[in-house]
């Protein structure tokens, strides 16, 4: 993929504060949360148009510049020498609302009115000035005590209160920034029902605040008493200091701190989290969670545990009531000893694979097919060190994109790649070679530029569906050997080795186990879909590339010359006549040709 230029925006971060950094996008802006820095995000306004800025917490809308208030007070009983009469000090604050109905803080601190509003005829007259942007304005009084009740709305400038009794259960909103100074700035971040989430500073790790509600993210102001759509303070408690790594969004919010893992739920039975009545924080995992961020796919939850290494999946499950923690690399603890996942995505189309970068560098690609119970790990390594990757939806299927740092001539040099396409239509069209470049041209040639990327390397390449070893890269090109011709369509990388080793086969019967028994593996039939030039053998016991594998015959009914037709179906061979104390399957392929296995079977001869 070409690009015409590279457009470049200052950043407040630096390079090792990148990965503390926790991230979550709403349309064009993402909001950014690092503990050493103030709220952030990053706005899109066009394709080459990119800026950083610090969150300015409170309201869309400004209060009334000015409020005033006029005493009329026309009876004071006199006729009955003042026996009813019995003024008292009111005090007015005055909210702006949008058209959208978000409203701002209040205005009129110190604006009173001494009156007697219980006699006919007496009124206060509360003034104030326009806002841009307002459609209406609320009004809010104080009896005679320092709370203020809601008594009235209007769309003019001007409000009459002849003794309007104020409702003190709705308040108008104080400002109320959780995130303010050094030591207080969140760590973490997320969405969830409208409302945009925080969690763990440095003065306060267990800490957990939501933004006001109806989608007013960058407002955590408070009423008193609170009102339901008021910002949410809340703290992750269970005997011990539980940092708060991550917040999740799923069906409930979930925290994941470093000792364990809380659900929290609304304080009203099956609604939503509202700041009144106060949300709940319950514990439901013992197994914490590193600051990894987790990924959410379907309903499950995938993060790497706090404490030793590995990935767990997080679901509920019907039969406890509740939320269990499952490891799924129990079958590969070998890929993840002494190694950490430093970066993560989901490709979920059109093969549902989690692509996890080591701490070393490889690749690692878990298949998750929650539906069929189909999961597994895979090993990726290439010459070279793969940094952090990304999934992103292109064309119908989800392309993930790598950042690879590569040595070029004796010099590291860092490329953005991104995976070929898993749907193609002819041979010619495939790619499976790594740091590759492909061409498609109306007119035959046999040389090739820009490859200045892979200068000095020996590589290899697949024109018109033909494979083509060992070229050099020389002045960014390559050129083809006589007996390759001319080719319109050509794809030049780095080669890599497919190796499939299946289980051991392990059963029961009535003539005892096979297992610690001498066997051979026998026939052994290959499933395999849309493949080409694949090599295969019995396995051997320490993991190791047999010393003899056999090809699947290529060559039908094609013509001299054609491309080889790709095999479809199951295909039989026979294993070499070899005794080992486990019978397996071991399948290869060095050429970059496709290669789908759909399954493998062997009927092994025991004890022969």
């Amino acid at each position: 993929m070409g690009v015409s230029r590279v457009f470049r925006a200052g950043s407040p971060y630096n390079g090792v504060e990148l990965e503390e950094l926790d991230f979550e996008q709403q349309a064009d802006t993402m909001y950014l949360a690092h503990i050493d820095h103030p709220v952030g995000k990053l706005t899109r306004t066009a394709h080459d148009a990119w800026s950083f800025s610090s969150v300015a917490f409170g309201p869309k809308i400004t209060p009334p510049g000015t409020v005033t208030v006029e005493v009329h007070m026309p009876n004071t009983d006199s006729e009955n020498g003042g026996a009813a009469y019995f003024p008292q000090n009111a005090g007015y604050a005055v909210t702006s609302v949008d058209k959208d109905g978000f409203e701002s803080r209040w205005t009129g601190a110190g604006i009173t009115a001494y009156n007697d509003l219980s006699l006919k005829r007496n009124y206060n007259f509360v003034e104030w000035s326009a806002v841009p942007g307002a459609a209406s304005y609320k009004v809010y009084k104080a009896d005679n005590s320092s709370f203020y009740g809601y008594i009235g709305s209007t769309s003019d400038l001007e409000f009459v209160d002849d003794n309007i009794g104020p409702d003190l259960s709705t308040a108008p909103p104080e400002a109320y920034n959780p995130f303010e100074g050094a030591g207080n700035y969140p760590s973490t971040v997320t969405f969830f029902e409208q409302r945009l989430m925080f969690g763990r500073s440095r003065n306060s790790p267990n800490a957990i605040w939501g933004s006001r509600s109806a989608a007013e993210f960058e407002n955590f102001d408070q009423s008193i008493p609170l009102r339901a759509d008021d910002s949410i303070a809340l703290a992750a408690n269970a005997g011990q200091v539980n940092a708060i790594n991550q917040l999740v969004s799923t069906t409930s919010l979930l925290a994941l701190t470093s000792d364990s893992l809380f659900r929290i739920d609304s304080g009203a039975e099956n609604g939503y989290l509202t700041a009144s009545p106060p949300a709940t924080v319950r514990r439901q995992i013992g197994r914490g969670s590193s600051r990894l961020n987790p990924l959410v796919i379907d309903t499950v939850v995938f993060y790497a545990p706090s404490v030793g290494s590995g990935v767990r999946s997080l679901n509920y499950k019907f039969e406890v009531d509740g939320l269990t923690s499952d490891d799924v690399t129990i079958f590969s603890p070998h890929f993840f000893e002494g190694m950490r996942i430093v970066s993560w995505c989901y490709a979920q189309e059109p093969r549902s694979i989690i692509w996890a970068v080591r701490s070393d560098g490889k690749l690692l690609a878990f298949t998750w097919e929650q539906a069929q119970q189909v999961w597994g790990w895979t090993l990726c390594e290439t010459d070279g060190f793969v940094l952090s990757c990304c999934s992103i939806p292109e064309d119908g299927e989800d392309r993930t994109y790598l950042v690879v740092r590569r040595n070029i001539n004796g010099v590291d040099r860092t490329f953005i790649e991104r995976m070929a396409a898993s749907r193609w239509a002819t041979i010619a069209d495939c790619c499976f070679l790594d740091c590759a470049v492909s061409y498609d041209y109306d007119q035959p040639r046999n040389k090739f530029g820009n490859l200045h990327h892979l200068e000095g390397r020996t590589i290899w390449g697949l024109v018109d569906g033909f494979v083509v070893k060992d070229l050099a890269v020389q002045n960014g090109c390559v050129t083809l050997p006589p007996s390759a011709g001319e080719v319109r369509k050509a794809t030049f990388g780095i080669p890599f080795d497919v190796d499939i080793q299946t289980m051991p086969v392990m059963f029961n019967g009535g003539g005892g186990s096979n297992a610690a028994r001498k066997q051979q593996p026998g026939e052994i039939v290959l499933h395999v879909r849309q493949s080409r030039n694949i090599l295969a053998g019995a396995g051997r016991e320490d993991g190791e590339e047999p010393l003899q594998l056999f090809e699947i015959k290529t060559r039908a009914d094609e013509p001299w010359g054609a491309v080889d037709t790709l095999k479809e179906g199951k295909f039989t061979m026979d294993a070499p006549n070899v005794v080992s104390g486990q019978a397996s399957v071991y399948v290869k392929q060095t050429d970059p040709l496709p290669l789908t296995l759909l399954g493998v079977y062997l009927d092994p001869i025991i004890g022969g």
